[in-house]
């Protein structure tokens, strides 16, 4: 299924990212209670009274697995009354996503057609039992056959997992495993003007090829960039980005992050 977005002129997306909510409204993860840092998350959004025409969301929206966590996303991101499409990330059960988001009216396309020149793609990169990603043939296939469907429009890829390095030693051994196959495809049709992911809970800004490629940050803790072994981030806030599409094919992107952060992560942590 396709998902029409109407837009004359430029559009407006927001991207949001691992979440990994809980059940229990007092849950944490790494020192941060994950559903009120997304909740000031999307407080702060609102409190911009910025107008988007699309939600993006690019998994790990839970970390307990649980039915109830995957509500707590959906009853948030309603409240915005704009489209909502969404992908799975290695924390998440795509059932429990299906059922609960279907019944919030979160549209589970894939395809999303953003006015007269905009092509929006989503890739499940879910390898399940696993921390890493991978691509399999039914998806790129998908990936190309939505390219060619769509010529003459100007493509925005997302995904969960990263395919290009972080930096992070100990990330980058959970990284998209066959990046190289996504690139081949990325080096072939132009028309791809931006790739974007989240999983790493970093902000990264790339050029890859002749196409923007970036990550976006965790609602709730960030890892330390540019580390051989895990570390968390005292400096970086939960985040989120917003991406403005031009009808030219070129777009501009930007992080924001919140203001006054009170979300102090557990620094003595090694893993989770």
């Amino acid at each position: 299924m396709k998902l029409q977005v109407s837009r004359k002129n430029y559009g407006k997306i927001l991207h949001i990212t691992d979440t990994h909510l809980f059940s229990d409204e007092e849950g944490c993860l790494l020192g941060i209670n994950s559903n009120k840092s997304f909740l000031s998350v999307i407080d702060e959004i609102k409190k911009s009274k910025k107008k988007f025409d699309l939600i993006v969301a690019t998994g790990d929206f839970v970390q307990d697995g649980s039915q109830k966590a995957y509500a707590r996303f959906a009853e948030q991101i309603i409240k915005f009354n704009t489209p909502c499409v969404w992908l799975a990330g290695n924390h998440d059960n795509y059932t429990f996503m299906q059922d609960v988001f279907a019944h919030y009216q979160l549209a589970d396309n894939k395809i999303v057609l953003f006015g007269d020149k905009w092509l929006i793609v989503l890739l499940n990169s879910q390898v399940v039992g696993h921390a890493h990603g991978f691509l399999p043939e039914s998806e790129l296939t998908f990936l190309q056959h939505a390219l060619l469907q769509h010529a003459d429009r100007h493509a925005l890829v997302f995904l969960h997992h990263h395919p290009i390095q972080s930096g992070c030693h100990w990330l980058d051994q959970h990284t998209l495993k066959n990046s190289e196959a996504l690139e081949k495809i990325i080096q072939r049709y132009t028309q791809i003007k931006a790739v974007g992911w989240g999983h790493i809970h970093q902000q990264q800004d790339h050029r890859w090829h002749h196409c923007l490629a970036f990550s976006t940050p965790s609602t709730c803790f960030q890892f330390k960039p540019a580390c051989y072994d895990f570390q968390l981030s005292n400096d970086d806030a939960p985040g989120w980005r917003e991406i403005t599409l031009h009808l030219d094919g070129s777009l501009t992107t930007e992080v924001y992050r919140l203001a006054n952060n009170p979300f102090a992560p557990d620094l003595s942590q090694n893993g989770y």
